[in-house]
């Protein structure tokens, strides 16, 4: 017989976002889906105390009351403070893969960090990560609940951490809970099906074990065990409640992660703000007030005073190849970031194309911005798929794009972008075209690179695209060259552009 009842908000996904948004160190959105009733209230009520920004009108399915919010019956032991959950998902399992993608595009900003948890359908959690990846943000799989009838092997390839507790991590690698297995062992086989960064095994009142992949890939993994900080006020307190714990440890290694900081400094804070979090009633976390000083983020980084240029793109991986190519020819007096913008997609020439588009988006951004466009060019077939390389691929795939030349001897084919580049509305634009020619080839290496295993280039001794390591295809790639080219401009002309950028 129970002594108490009480409800509050709750679900894995909805826990995270509100520890992420305790912290108080990045913005935080909810995708989600509720009931219109008094559990939805509560939780969109809850969202919008903390800081959690979440589309109110297309979150709440308005059915007459057929679909309830998702709820969970949760049994907590007083005197160990462990608990049983029973999960009756409602809503959670309405919403579509369909409705995940146009909801991540639709936020105000690209995502830095993508965490999906398995409380939604399996297909629209998969979803999620795929659109994280092709935005460019850290994609994180929390495992929880652990999947009964079906495996997580798809979602390894586009997930960067997964972040198991030991239970879920012997369900999903060994199949049953109650399986022995090694951890580290366990770890590792995650890494061997796809996981592209690290495996992090939360341990309850142990700390995590974070299992990494190594720089080239091609060593063992590194082992690293971390608790919460030594110095923390709160260790010698008596554990009052464990609910939610481990979604406090996945919004806060997120949080963290989005500073800046490493995945092992970041573990180690997101240890400290679990801990803090079992010393209080329900799933209930700390603010950003209440933070003691070895859970702050001691450096953030200072903001620069440097003229920005805007890159048009909603990819932050692409954002950091641009800044890698650049810096790699010496420091430019100008700082770039990035902006996602719907532009419309034109047809003509390619450098056509990409002066008429960074016109546009100068307009919406009303300031100096710099645009890419890419093209796959067939030489057999005269230049084509060409700008249109982005559909040909998604509607033919790589056997398609190769089908496409079964009837011509010429294989041969160049990638090219084509960057252009202006101080603002009104102001000239700029454009350089970067060239790099090569073969079309049955596809190799990692799939998930766009068209870039069925390239192979006339230096890249023998690999396609795909099989080259990024600073091994940056020194010959067509983007390269472009933002080379675009390199040498800004030196040549720095107090020019500066004095008409807006």
């Amino acid at each position: 017989m129970g002594d108490t009842f009480e409800t509050s908000c709750g679900g894995k996904g909805a826990n995270q976002a509100v520890a992420a948004a305790s912290l108080g160190l990045s913005p935080v959105s909810m995708v989600c889906r509720v009931g219109d009733d008094v559990f939805g209230d509560s939780l969109l009520s809850n969202f919008r105390r903390v800081g959690v920004t979440v589309d109110d009108e297309s979150t709440v399915i308005k059915d007459n009351g057929k679909t309830s919010s998702g709820v969970a019956a949760i049994v907590v032991d007083k005197k160990s403070g462990d608990n049983m959950i029973i999960v009756t998902p409602g809503a959670n399992h309405v919403m579509s893969p369909e409705d995940v993608e146009k909801s991540i595009r639709a936020l105000p900003e690209p995502p830095a960090i993508v965490i999906v948890q398995l409380e939604i359908s399996p297909e629209a959690a998969l979803q999620a990560l795929k659109v994280g990846r092709e935005m460019g943000a850290i994609t994180i799989l929390n495992p929880a609940p652990a999947p009964e009838t079906f495996s997580l092997d798809d979602f390894y390839q586009y997930t960067d951490i997964v972040i198991p507790n030991e239970t879920e991590l012997r369900k999903i690698v060994l199949g049953r809970e109650d399986a022995d297995g090694d951890e580290l062992d366990m770890a590792k086989k995650l890494l061997e099906k796809g996981v592209r960064t690290a495996v992090v095994v939360t341990l309850g009142a142990r700390g995590a074990m974070i299992v990494s992949r190594t720089k080239d890939g091609n060593e063992d993994p590194i082992q690293d065990l971390v608790e919460a900080p030594a110095d923390l006020p709160c260790r010698e307190d008596p554990v009052v409640d464990t609910v939610g714990a481990g979604d406090a440890f996945c919004g806060a290694l997120a949080t963290y992660l989005s500073t800046g900081m490493c995945i092992v400094e970041s573990g180690c804070l997101a240890c400290g703000f679990a801990s803090m979090s079992v010393r209080r009633q329900g799933a209930s976390y700390p603010s950003a007030a209440e933070l003691p000083e070895c859970l702050k983020i001691k450096h953030m980084p200072e903001e620069s005073t440097k003229p920005k240029i805007t890159f048009v793109t909603g990819n932050k991986n692409k954002l950091e190849e641009v800044k890698q190519i650049l810096s790699k020819r010496g420091e430019i007096p100008f700082e770039v970031t990035n902006k996602k913008i719907d532009l419309p997609e034109l047809q003509g020439d390619p450098v056509e194309i990409a002066a008429e588009k960074c016109r546009l988006a100068a307009k919406k951004v009303q300031g100096a911005c710099l645009t890419e466009d890419t093209s796959l060019c067939f030489n057999a077939l005269n230049g084509m798929p060409g700008p249109f390389i982005k559909w040909f691929l998604e509607k033919c795939g790589h056997d398609g794009l190769n089908a496409m030349l079964s009837g011509f001897e010429d294989k041969t084919a160049y990638a090219q972008t084509v960057v252009a580049f202006t101080t603002g509305p009104g102001e000239e634009v700029h454009t350089f075209d970067g060239r790099t020619d090569g073969t079309i080839v049955p596809a190799r290496g990692p799939l998930d690179f766009g068209w870039d295993p069925i390239f192979e280039p006339k230096e890249g001794n023998g690999k396609t695209y795909a099989e080259m390591d990024k600073e091994e295809k940056n020194d010959i790639s067509h983007r390269g060259r472009s933002f080379a080219k675009l390199h040498s401009f800004f030196l040549d002309n720095a107090s020019k552009l500066k004095a008409t950028m807006k």
